[in-house]
């Protein structure tokens, strides 16, 4: 299997860190920048549609124009396409819920076979999965025909109370998005809702977006069957847990922290993990 990581295993061989030098780093240093997605107008055109797809009817709406939307949407197929449009060459089918997340960073439902034609434009370097089942061997077969690493961090599905969903899985998770290293990355679980939402929200706490906007993205995708245990847990997440795992030179640039806030809230995270581990010493040689 292309490049499969065992997260057991992450955090185990990572290298000692010489923060005080990234300080000097340049932030295009040693960076392998990821080419373009292919057909960038088909593209867009797609994740404009699903974003339209994700926006939950308002309370209250007037739902009466809906045949004319409808209509209107109808004459759009009908139209030639200017010389300029992309015609795709094979069908390309995106997956349920398809959206971005940030740049090089997308979401979905679990990709398909027909889905897999749409997925090669995207250039992926690597598969975020969620789910705790083996891969299925099609999709196995073309994350390693097209050199995609693949990374399964499994989480039961969250039906059952918040506190089920393994706060630890989802930090290993957070460590693998932030490194742009895994960019262009496709982040998935079944249905492209819960789970994953539940992974996007912690990310946006990282980024520091209010508890109000990020709830209303979860929504978003979620509806219409939102869970208030996931933006619980979302809520109560301390995503001062993936600070030590990170290496700040290969920080995704929108992650909007500055160099300097990241590094202090990596020596930050990392003194308070070390000061824990004392104390954990200590009651364990006092008993």
């Amino acid at each position: 299997m292309a490049g499969h990581v065992d997260p057991a295993m992450q955090f185990a061989s990572e290298p000692t860190m010489d923060y005080t030098a990234l300080l000097c780093r340049r932030p295009g240093d040693d960076v392998d920048v990821p080419k373009p997605p292919k057909h960038l107008e088909f593209l867009h055109r797609i994740l404009s549609e699903n974003d339209a797809k994700t926006q939950s009817p308002r309370q209250g709406a007037d739902v009466s124009n809906c045949d004319s939307d409808e209509k209107s949407d109808q004459d759009s197929k009908n139209m030639s396409p200017t010389k300029s449009a992309f015609v795709p060459s094979e069908e390309l089918i995106p997956p349920d819920n398809f959206a971005m997340v940030n740049s090089w960073v997308y979401r979905s439902s679990f990709p398909k076979k027909k889905h897999f034609p749409f997925l090669k434009t995207l250039g992926l370097r690597s598969v975020l999965t969620l789910i705790l089942e083996d891969y299925p061997e099609q999709n196995i077969q073309f994350l390693d025909e097209n050199g995609i690493r693949f990374f399964q961090y499994g989480i039961p599905g969250n039906k059952e109370p918040f506190v089920q969903i393994p706060s630890q899985t989802i930090t290993a998770a957070l460590a693998t998005i932030l490194d742009r290293r895994n960019h262009p990355m496709l982040i998935h679980c079944n249905k492209g809702k819960h789970r994953t939402g539940c992974l996007i929200g912690c990310l946006r706490k990282l980024q520091q977006w209010s508890l109000t906007t990020i709830f209303d993205e979860y929504r978003r995708f979620s509806y219409p069957k939102s869970r208030s245990m996931d933006q619980e847990f979302i809520e109560l997440y301390s995503e001062q847990a993936v600070w030590p795992h990170i290496e700040p030179q290969w920080m995704p640039r929108w992650t909007v922290l500055g160099r300097r806030e990241i590094l202090s809230l990596i020596t930050s995270a990392t003194t308070d993990a070390s000061h824990n581990d004392h104390d954990n010493d200590d009651v364990v040689h006092g008993m």
